[in-house]
């Protein structure tokens, strides 16, 4: 519809003249210059009014026309197109075109303005699109001898005719107001017996949304309508509207061709009507969406993913273009698949789609998708091979910005795959085999791309040696970076980080970068070969000698045990921390597990710095996940804890920070290649094995040690070429490092500088929520982060607050999220919450055995925020853990959870389950006191039940109805 604002004060002739001057207004704010061609003179007489609401004053812009003197108009236009600022004005030449123009002393004016076009059939369409019926507005164009004039008499005169009853009513009702009614039950839809009133709510909808005779024959029929099929027959017009709108095609279903030549003020109408719907009344959406495609049948077999736009109206849209995304990563298509996705899935945040929202296995699905379309993305960018050959004369400086700019994108895409396939890749997800697949093809291409350029690397440490400049050494990392930083005054923190690879650090550097007035650094090293803990971790400390390493390694030659240092060997926590305190100096060297840091409060952090030059922070969690199995499913809460980490020391006091890892890993799946064969089965160490004879092996590369800098060790370590692990005893868990990989070799080294200390938010925050229906196998609650106090003014008020899920009472417990919805988005093992909006978590719990634990949703970090317990215990499914022979858990939560019970003899009953397994009808209504409380009890036995550490069942053994605890027969 054109915009009828800003209205002059003099009339210009009716409705239609009205919004004609709203149109040309518009025009001429975004254009200057309009130059306006009426060839057939049809809006003379409007123009001319139009300079006389200028003349009073009443318009911001200048009007200028022709009437039969050139001279004239040449006259009055001097000194209004000529200065340095654009003009605003319309310049009115009846009887010109494009061609006549040209003829004109006004040729230069119109080639320097832009043409402005109405037709008068348009115009009046325009003007009375949803204030009058359409096949009225039809008649009233097919009258011979339309004009400006005779199209404002009719308009004015229709809309001047009020009437009485219900049509005033809903003339003050806006569309979503009228469908809320219908649907609500309210004082419209009470008026829907009278016919009278039916037949105007049918002229009213006609006007509003173009809604034909025809559409309302196919879906309702004959028969008398209620309130609820009047809402039904508009919103399926409008939701056909949205459909062919979104079209990039004329549609094939005749019923639908109507929608496509309506006037675009009906289609806006009918559009945000379906937006509506969708948002307020998400059920009944859905009802009228599926029953309205059942009438689309050749529309669904002629539609293709490429004809479709950006909303799903319908379920079978979403179902042609998931199809199409999935053959799209068949052929390798990352580009077109991408696309797809970004136009369906808010990455993080969840679902733009309705039936996304609605599906939460074909939402998990989608991002599958998108996930394994990035990694064909970067595996793209980053190209087949390294791209330095292995006589460049900066070697291994020139690989390590080749991989810095190239590829450290694809495995950050190949990481991120890896987990999400770890903890949302279930069977119930529509067409599952195929998209595992997909998955299993792009884990094959990173495995052929790892490979290239591993080789690649690996030539080139041929030719170039395999140790670095001094620079790019972990051996000088803590002289060169850690030690400068402890001279200054107060306390460093030094993050060693088993496992910690570049890209992981990486992220961190981009989830600190933004704190205020800090300064972050990102730089990268390569680690010392083997690639092992004992290796990188003890090198992080200072047990250089003049750039050479002296070695302890076992009797038998076959592994590194650590470095001597001075007088002492430097081999575990005790003797680094030893090495790093005599080389800063100070009265203390604090040395804290990540687990520890976390777990402390701010006064115990606060005592342990406050007489320390440096602090070590140890974290063996990324590496203990890998090797246990558990890797994908724990590095992001393994980074939320480092994150969470840095702020509470910085809370404590610590300004500074060095963040690095001993070494990197690769994450293999052994059926995209073959293990290499080595000599014996029990030498190689999966990815490298200790010689000491100088022999090489085809598919392998040897490295003396000594050309390591490792000081008085005659031996050679080798490796294989690739990113094949040798044949050996040790266990696959998909995770490994100790060889020469780019990926095991570049390290981060992160460093944090703060000007100023923390500032703490005076916005206190709490979780709240409800328990909500598990789907696909996963766990559900609704939760919503709330402002509950304030002190003092609060200009920094956060949009989000990260809120993260703990198992309470009961260790072993691994926590999976997998997805959200709503107004939050996922992030390293938290959710991101937006401060007042609800949003659903699903998610997952995995134990060495079956149990029911309670959970806790909380804040992770050091902004004040009361935590959540749901009133109510969650399934542990019983799988791969992080430790091994756990007893049962239920066992070792005690009997602290019979509190939940305020009634006694509720309690009485689970406490009695909880050492016998049974209790019958009788025992119960003895222990509650009578039968009528037994009949209470069994109403009310799932809740009951839900807060219990065990499952409870009911059974009818011999006729004597039973309670039994899970496990007893």
């Amino acid at each position: 519809m054109i915009p009828v604002s800003s209205r002059p004060s003099i009339s210009l002739g009716g409705p239609v003249s009205t919004a004609l001057e709203a149109d040309l207004r518009t025009t001429v704010r975004q254009q200057g210059v309009v130059v306006w061609l009426d060839g057939e003179g049809q809006y003379t007489g409007f123009v001319d009014r139009l300079k006389g609401v200028r003349s009073e004053g009443n318009l911001p812009y200048e009007v200028h026309a022709y009437r039969g003197s050139h001279l004239a108009l040449m006259l009055s236009l001097e000194g209004v197109a000529g200065g340095v600022d654009r003009p605003r004005m319309v310049l009115h030449l009846p009887g010109f075109n494009e061609e006549t123009v040209r003829d004109t002393p006004f040729l230069e004016l119109y080639a320097a303005g832009v043409r402005y076009r109405k037709a008068l059939d348009t115009l009046v369409s325009e003007a009375a699109a949803g204030r009058v019926a359409p096949e009225e507005l039809a008649t009233f164009k097919a009258r011979p001898g339309l004009t400006l004039d005779s199209a404002d008499t009719w308009l004015a005169s229709r809309l001047g005719e009020t009437g009485g009853g219900i049509a005033g009513v809903l003339r003050e009702m806006s569309l979503a107001e009228l469908l809320d009614d219908l649907l609500g039950g309210k004082s419209v839809s009470k008026r829907v017996e009278n016919p009278e009133d039916v037949e105007a709510l049918w002229q009213d909808l006609s006007m509003r949304l173009g809604l034909p005779p025809a559409w309302r024959q196919l879906t309702l029929g004959s028969s008398s309508p209620r309130a609820g099929d009047v809402a039904y027959v508009a919103a399926s017009w409008a939701l056909a509207v949205e459909y062919v709108d979104d079209l990039r095609r004329p549609p094939v279903n005749d019923p639908l061709k109507t929608a496509r030549g309506m006037p675009r003020a009906l289609i806006d109408a009918g559009r945000a009507l379906a937006a509506h719907l969708r948002g307020q009344h998400a059920d009944f959406y859905q009802r009228t969406a599926d029953t309205t495609e059942l009438l689309l049948a050749d529309e669904v077999e002629a539609a293709q993913a490429e004809d479709l736009g950006r909303i799903d109206t319908f379920r079978f849209e979403e179902d042609k273009v998931f199809l199409a995304a999935l053959a799209a990563l068949e052929r390798a298509d990352w580009n077109v698949a991408a696309d797809w996705v970004a136009m369906r899935v808010d990455a993080g945040a969840g679902t733009s789609s309705f039936w996304l929202r609605r599906d939460l296995t074909r939402s998990a699905t989608w991002q599958r998708i998108g996930e394994v379309a990035r990694l064909g993305q970067a595996l793209t960018a980053a190209g087949g091979r390294l791209g330095v050959g292995p006589d460049a004369t900066d070697g291994l400086e020139s690989a390590l910005e080749a991989y810095l700019k190239r590829g450290v994108a694809v495995d950050r895409a190949h990481r991120v795959l890896e987990q999400s396939r770890v903890t949302l890749l279930y069977s119930p997800v529509p067409e599952f085999a195929r998209l595992r697949a997909c998955l299993d093809s792009a884990r094959r291409a990173w495995r052929e791309w790892a490979d290239a350029w591993a080789r690649d690397f690996n030539a080139l440490c041929r030719v170039n040696g395999f140790l670095p400049a001094a620079g790019l050494q972990q051996r000088t990392l803590f002289d060169d970076v850690v030690r400068p930083m402890t001279q200054e005054s107060g306390t460093t923190a030094y993050f060693v980080v088993d496992a910690l690879r570049y890209e992981m650090g990486e992220e961190l550097f981009r989830e600190i970068e933004a704190t205020p007035a800090t300064t972050v650094h990102l730089k990268a090293r390569l680690a010392e070969l083997p690639t092992v803990t004992e290796v990188g971790m003890n090198v992080l400390a200072p047990v250089g000698n003049g750039g050479r390493l002296t070695p302890v390694l076992s009797p038998d030659g076959s592994r590194v045990l650590g470095f001597q240092s001075g007088e002492f060997r430097v081999s575990d926590p005790d003797s680094r921390r030893r090495a790093m305190q005599d080389r800063v100096g100070g009265s203390t060297c604090p040395w804290l597990t990540l687990e520890e840091v976390v777990n402390r409060d701010s006064t115990s952090l606060r005592q342990a710095v406050a007489r320390a030059r440096l602090l070590v922070v140890h974290s063996r969690e990324i590496d203990i996940a890998g090797e246990t199995g558990n890797g994908p499913a724990l590095f992001g809460q393994v980074m939320q804890k480092l994150r969470v980490a840095w702020q509470l020391l910085r809370e404590a006091g610590v300004r500074r920070f060095v963040f690095t890892g001993d070494h990197g890993f690769l994450l293999l799946d052994e059926s995209t290649g073959a293990a290499q064969a080595h000599g014996r089965r029990i030498d190689p160490k999966r990815r490298h094995v200790f010689s000491t004879v100088p022999a090489d092996h085809t598919g392998e590369v040897r490295v003396p040690l000594a050309e390591l800098g490792y000081e008085g060790a005659t031996g050679h370590v080798l490796f294989p070429e690739t990113t094949a692990v040798f044949q050996g005893l040790a266990a696959s868990t998909g995770f490994v490092h100790g060889g020469n990989s780019l990926q095991e070799r570049v390290i981060p080294v992160l460093t944090v500088v703060h000007r100023a200390a923390a500032g703490g938010s005076t916005l206190q925050y709490r979780v709240a929520g409800e328990i909500r229906e598990g789907v696909a196998g996963l766990h559900c609650v609704a939760a919503w982060v709330e402002v509950v106090a304030q002190e003092g003014l609060d200009f920094g008020r956060t949009a989000e607050v990260e809120v993260a899920l703990r198992v309470k009472e009961v260790p072993g417990v691994q926590v999976e999220l997998c997805h959200v919805r709503g107004q939050a988005r996922l992030g390293n093992g938290v959710v991101l919450a937006t401060v007042g909006e609800h949003f659903e978590l699903f998610f997952r719990l995995t134990g060495p055995s079956d149990a029911r634990v309670p959970v806790e949703l909380h804040h992770p970090g050091v902004i004040a925020v009361m935590p959540w317990t749901p009133d109510h215990r969650f399934a542990v499914t019983a799988g791969q853990g992080l430790r091994s022979g756990a007893a049962p858990m239920a066992a070792e939560v005690g009997l602290a959870w019979l509190d939940q019970f305020e009634d006694r003899g509720v309690r009485r009953v689970f406490e009695h389950l909880a050492a016998h397994g049974t209790v019958t009808e009788d025992e119960v209504a003895g222990m509650l006191g009578g039968p009528r409380a037994a009949r209470r009890f069994a109403v009310g036995f799932e809740l009951h039940a839900a807060k219990a550490p065990f499952v409870v069942r009911i059974a009818d053994v011999g006729g004597v109805k039973r309670y039994m605890k899970e496990g007893v027969g």
